[in-house]
């Protein structure tokens, strides 16, 4: 790459940016956009920071274990910037929005509003070459979705993709700051989300999971109605190749039976629904802002099981929450226990300034979060090692993630990528990431499978 094209640098040899991206996936797909900002802008791209002049880092602040990460990372980075590695530290993303003050860095993105910081994302190259000493030529910043829109440099495996259809959430839950984070929820256009389908297909994607902060609530700030089905069916109709498609991030009050028919009419959309429900229990769904009750909860998992006989549901809880007493966190054991889910996580609640949770009385002890969330986890660790048992002898299709210390690693259609369970596959000649094969379940172990 010459850097005699881009007349922006002041230097004889092109500089050279590292991205390390912490948090979800809607996090990764930002530093991919990132990353392909600073390659149009004719940087050179460094795999470790040591071997950069800039180093960015996408943080995550969702909550307080996230932001423990992201602060010892980037103690570890100024260690290294200290010892001749990066030049200067750009911090950027969801933590530098919940607290500006980051002591280890020589910029972060800061912004009154919720969503400008996100909107200098563009303009990050001219920001770095600033903070080395250069005086590029200034530019607009782009609009958010219009970013979107950008090429991505893909990080991880190239044949699975995540594609973000929105940004930003309008829910009102308390314990969520992802609204003071990321703003009131915003949705591509169509067409742009069925045109970076296709790209990230001749690309090389086998696989691609839709994703957003609420990927059921799609359209909806624009007329009130929910458009889901609508992209989902252009999605069907528009792309012949044959991949799977994911939906992730799908809240449980905009699930809809068109989607689910729509899930249902083509083979190539994986039965499955990854549906936070966060609680069970009425008095706790109410404190939370769940905008559901119990029954309806039954009632939208039972559509499900109706409309997407055999669909893997994954779902998250919340323990802890501010006013949770024994009797709502045995509610919600016993609910686990009843089996309704294929994959489940647990997070212990933390407060997130800001939010109406984190004024509430009634908290619960630590000590007390965390031995629920333990028996919560062992209730679905049981509920796992059953369903897995009972697939054994069974034919499945499988996808290769890779290889491993125990083979080769595969998925079905019913585990998501870098968060359910896997296939434990020996290796064999030819096969590579993205691949398909019918495979025979020969053991079961409480998440995964062994299979032949």
């Amino acid at each position: 790459m010459n850097s005699s094209n881009n007349p922006t640098f002041q230097r004889s040899h092109p500089p050279v940016v590292s991205l390390v991206s912490l948090g979800c996936a809607k996090n990764t797909v930002d530093s991919e956009l990132i990353l392909g900002r600073f390659v149009e802008s004719g940087w050179m791209i460094a795999e470790e920071p040591a071997d950069s002049d800039i180093c960015l880092l996408n943080t995550c602040g969702f909550i307080e274990a996230a932001r423990e990460e992201a602060a010892s990372v980037l103690h570890e980075l100024r260690a290294l910037k200290a010892g001749g590695g990066p030049k200067s530290i750009i911090a950027l993303g969801c933590l530098v929005k919940r607290a500006v003050d980051c002591p280890e860095t020589d910029h972060f993105l800061e912004a009154a509003d919720a969503r400008a910081s996100f909107n200098d994302y563009s303009r990050l190259p001219e920001m770095a070459l600033e903070l080395l000493g250069d005086t590029p030529e200034r530019t607009e910043p782009q609009g958010y979705t219009e970013f979107l829109t950008q090429p991505r440099l893909r990080m991880g495996s190239p044949h699975t993709a995540y594609l973000k259809i929105s940004e930003g959430c309008s829910n009102p839950c308390t314990f969520c700051s992802i609204p003071k984070i990321r703003g009131k929820q915003i949705s591509r256009p169509m067409d742009d989300i069925v045109a970076e389908a296709h790209s990230l297909i001749e690309a090389g994607a086998c696989e691609i999971s839709l994703i957003a902060q609420d990927t059921t609530a799609y359209g909806k700030e624009r007329d009130g109605e929910l458009h889901l089905f609508a992209l989902l069916e252009r999605i069907r109709d528009e792309i012949s190749e044959n991949v799977w498609f994911r939906l992730m991030y799908a809240c449980p009050q905009h699930l809809t039976r068109a989607v689910l028919e729509v899930l249902a009419s083509d083979q190539r959309f994986c039965p499955y629904i990854d549906m936070p429900l966060q609680h069970i229990s009425d008095s706790m769904l109410n404190l939370m802002g769940r905008q559901m009750t119990r029954c309806q909860t039954l009632e939208k998992l039972n559509l499900i099981r109706e409309v997407l006989p055999g669909c893997a549901i994954r779902t998250a809880f919340i323990v802890g929450h501010p006013g949770e007493t024994d009797a709502d966190f045995n509610e919600l054991l016993e609910f686990v226990k009843e089996g309704c889910f294929t994959h489940a996580g647990v997070f212990t609640y933390s407060a997130e300034p800001g939010t109406l949770s984190a004024n509430l009385p009634d908290r619960v002890p630590e000590e007390t979060k965390e031995q629920r969330r333990a028996l919560l986890m062992e209730a679905q660790r049981e509920v796992s090692a059953a369903r897995c048992a009972a697939q054994v002898g069974k034919t499945v299709e499988v996808m290769i993630d890779g290889s491993g210390e125990e083979g080769l690693l595969a998925r079905s259609q019913l585990e998501a990528p870098e968060v359910d369970g896997l296939f434990f596959l020996p290796e064999f000649e030819g096969a590579i990431p993205g691949d398909r094969y019918d495979v025979k379940i020969i053991n079961a172990l409480d998440y995964d499978f062994v299979a032949e």
